[in-house]
C-alpha cells in the first residue's frame, strides 16, 4: 500500500465522523441531541434565574415586595432547577445505549470493508497498520460525536446566552471572560499535534507488546514455552518494547504537562481578572447586588464548563484526530471490483506465467510459472521449505493476486469474476487451519448454513475422525477448554479439518499439508480416499512425504519459486533430475 499524500482536513474528519454516528444509532442521537439543548438552555437561564432570586431577596429585606413573593420565585426556582436535573438524566440515559449501538454499528462497517479488501493487502503491514489504527478510530469515532454534539448543543447555546447576559450587565465582563478561552485553545492546538505524532510512533509498538502478551500467555504456547524456559526470553522482549512505548506516550504527556501549566496560569489570571470587574462593578453600582451574587454564584460553573468544552471536549476531539483521520483512510482503501462474470469450473484450470512478490520483498516467490489442471486430475506440488508451494496455492484458490500472469478457469481470468463465484466451487484445508472454539457440527458445516447430519457423518467418516465416549453431547460437543469442552490432538483437529473441506460443495478441492500430524499410513489411506472423492473434479495436493505423490496424475516441482520439473512419479524419476534427488533423500529415512 502506497503512503497516501492528501491530507484530510479536521473539517472533513467531524463532517465524516459525525454523519456515520448520526446514521447508525438516529433515534438514540436525537433524544440525546435535544435533551442536551434543553439542558443549556436551563443552565444559561439558571443565571438569569438567580439574579431574579437574589433580587427579591434583597428588595424583601429592604421591604420593596413581600414574603409571598420570595416564596413564588423560589418556588419557580427550585421548579426550574428540577426540571434541569431530569434533562441532565435523560441526557446520562442516552449515553450508553448510544454508544453501544454506534460502536457496533462501526464495527460491522469495518468488518464488511475488511471483507472486500484484495487477499493481498494482507500480506503488507502497512494495511495490517491501517486496520488496526481504523479500529481504533471506531471506538473514537462516539467520543467525536459526543464532543461535538457537546459543543455545539451545549456549550455553545449555554456561552451565547451568558454572553448576552453579560454584555447587557456589563460588557468589560463579556471581554474578560473571553480573554480566558484563548489560553485554552493555544494549549488545545498544541495538544493535537503532539498526541497525534505520538500516535503514529506508537502503534508499530502496540502490536509488538500485543504479540509479547499473547506469546506469554496462550495456552497453544505453553508447552514450548515451559519447555524452553522462553518466559523469561518474551518478558525480557515485552519490557524491552514497554519501556520504548511508555518512553514515547511520557514525552507527550510531559510536553503537553508543561505547555498546559503555562495555559492555566493564564487562565487562573483572567480569572481573577473577572472577580475584581466584578466587585468594582457593584462598588460603584452599574450592577446590582442580585446581578452580583448570580455572575459570582455562576462563575465557577462558567469556568468549569469552559475548561470542560476546550480542555476535555475540544481536547479530545483533537487528541483523536489520528486515528478518526486513519478510520476514513481506511474506507477509502481500493476494495475489489464487484464483477458479474461468473465460472463454472467444469473444464480446466490453465495457470499463464504466473509470479508474485510479498510487498516490501524483492525477491519473487513465485516466479513466471505455467501449467494446467484438467477436469478429474489431481496435481501434487512438491519442494523444499520456501520453495513457493502455499503461495501457489494461495493464488490458485484466488486468495492472492499474481503481479503478473493469470490463472484461467474455463478460459476465464479468476481474477476477472464476483469474488463469490471465484470462491464457491473452491474447497481447501490449509497447512495452518483454523481451530474453531465451537462443537462438532459448526466446526464442520460453517461453509453451509442448512444442517444435514448425514452429510455430517459422510465426511467425519471419509476423514477418518472418531467420536469416542468423550463426546457425550455427540456433534453438539464443545471444542474448546477456554469454553469447558473438549481439547483434540493434532491429528484429530487435522482430521476434522478435512471433514470440512469435503463437507463444503465444491469442483475445486485443494490439500495443503493437511495430514502432517498423521502418520504414514493412515496419510496414505487418507490420500487414497481422497482420490476416490476427487474423481470428476480438479484437485492439489501439497505434501513434504514424497511417497504419497505417486498417486496424484502429476507431479509440480518447485524450486526457489520456478517450476523445475512437472511429470508424472515414474516420469520424473526416470529424468533422474531434482525430484529423484529429493525422493531417494527421503527414502533414506524409511531404509533404514
Amino acid at each position: 500500500m502506497k503512503e497516501r499524500k492528501r491530507k484530510i482536513s479536521y473539517i472533513k474528519v467531524v463532517y465524516k465522523i459525525f454523519v456515520t454516528t448520526l446514521f447508525a444509532a438516529p433515534l438514540w442521537i436525537f433524544m440525546d441531541c435535544v435533551a442536551m439543548l434543553l439542558s443549556s438552555v436551563c443552565y444559561a437561564f439558571g443565571t438569569v434565574i438567580k439574579q431574579w432570586l437574589f433580587d427579591t431577596i434583597t428588595n424583601v429585606v429592604g421591604g420593596k415586595e413581600t414574603y409571598q413573593t420570595l416564596i413564588l420565585v423560589t418556588f419557580l426556582v427550585v421548579l426550574f432547577q428540577i426540571g434541569n436535573e431530569l434533562l441532565n438524566a435523560v441526557c446520562n440515559f442516552t449515553w450508553s445505549p448510544a454508544m453501544k449501538s454506534i460502536e457496533g454499528k462501526l464495527k460491522q462497517k469495518i468488518h464488511k470493508k475488511i471483507s472486500r479488501l484484495p487477499g493481498n493487502y494482507f500480506e503488507d503491514v502497512k494495511v495490517l497498520e491501517c486496520i488496526e489504527k481504523a479500529n481504533m478510530g471506531a471506538d473514537k469515532c462516539y467520543g467525536l460525536y459526543n464532543s461535538v454534539a457537546t459543543i455545539i448543543l451545549f456549550y455553545i447555546p449555554y456561552f451565547l446566552v451568558i454572553g448576552v447576559y453579560l454584555c447587557k450587565l456589563k460588557p468589560m465582563l463579556t471581554l474578560a471572560l473571553a480573554f480566558i478561552f484563548v489560553p485554552l485553545i493555544i494549549n488545545l492546538f498544541v495538544r493535537q499535534r503532539i498526541f497525534e505524532k505520538q500516535v503514529d510512533e506508537t502503534i508499530p509498538l502496540q502490536r509488538e507488546k500485543d504479540y509479547y502478551e499473547t506469546e506469554i500467555f496462550s495456552r497453544e504456547k505453553l508447552k514450548e514455552n515451559r519447555l524452553y524456559g522462553s518466559y523469561s526470553f518474551f518478558k525480557k522482549k515485552f519490557i524491552s518494547v514497554n519501556q520504548e512505548f511508555c518512553k514515547k506516550k511520557w514525552k507527550a504527556i510531559k510536553e503537553t504537562g508543561i505547555i498546559e501549566f503555562v495555559m492555566r496560569l493564564l487562565t487562573l489570571a483572567g480569572y481573577l481578572g473577572v472577580i475584581i470587574l466584578l466587585l468594582l462593578s457593584m462598588m460603584d453600582g452599574s450592577i446590582s447586588v442580585g446581578a452580583f451574587a448570580a455572575v459570582f454564584s455562576s462563575i465557577t460553573t462558567l469556568i468549569s464548563f469552559m475548561n470542560d468544552a476546550i480542555g476535555n471536549h475540544l481536547s479530545t476531539l483533537f487528541d483523536n484526530m489520528g486515528p478518526l483521520k486513519k478510520y476514513l483512510e481506511f474506507f477509502e482503501l481500493p476494495e475489489e471490483i464487484e464483477k458479474e462474470d461468473e465460472i463454472n469450473w467444469e473444464k480446466e484450470i490453465q495457470v499463464r506465467n504466473v509470479s508474485f512478490t510479498f510487498p516490501g520483498a524483492e525477491k519473487k516467490v513465485i516466479d513466471n510459472i505455467s501449467f494446467d489442471i484438467h477436469k478429474g486430475e489431481t496435481i501434487a506440488i512438491v519442494g523444499e521449505n520456501g520453495a513457493g508451494k502455499s503461495t501457489l496455492v494461495r493464488i490458485l484458490s484466488g486468495i492472492l493476486l499474481p503481479d503478473k500472469g493469470e490463472v484461467c478457469v474455463d478460459g476465464k481470468n479468476l481474477f476477472d469474476v464476483c469474488p463469490e463465484s471465484r470462491f464457491n466451487n473452491t474447497s481447501a484445508v490449509f497447512q495452518k487451519f483454523i481451530k474453531y472454539q465451537m462443537n462438532v457440527r459448526e466446526n464442520v458445516s460453517i461453509s453451509s448454513d442448512e444442517e444435514n447430519d448425514m452429510k455430517l457423518a459422510d465426511c467425519l467418516e471419509k476423514s477418518e475422525f472418531s467420536m469416542d465416549d468423550r463426546f457425550v453431547e455427540g456433534y453438539n460437543t464443545m471444542l474448546s477448554k477456554e469454553f469447558d469442552g473438549l481439547d483434540l490432538s493434532g491429528g484429530q483437529w487435522q482430521r476434522l479439518a478435512l471433514a470440512r473441506g469435503l463437507y463444503r460443495v465444491s469442483k475445486f478441492i485443494i490439500l495443503d499439508e493437511p495430514t502432517s500430524a498423521i502418520d504414514p499410513i493412515e496419510e496414505g489411506i487418507m490420500y487414497r480416499k481422497f482420490q476416490e472423492l476427487i474423481q470428476n473434479k480438479m484437485g492439489v495436493i501439497v505434501t513434504h512425504r514424497l511417497g504419497s505423490t505417486k498417486m496424484a496424475d502429476r507431479i509440480l516441482v518447485l524450486r526457489e519459486g520456478k517450476l523445475v520439473e512437472l511429470g508424472t512419479h515414474t516420469e520424473l524419476m526416470e529424468k533422474n533430475g531434482y525430484y529423484a534427488i529429493l525422493y531417494r533423500e527421503q527414502a533414506k529415512w524409511y531404509q533404514n
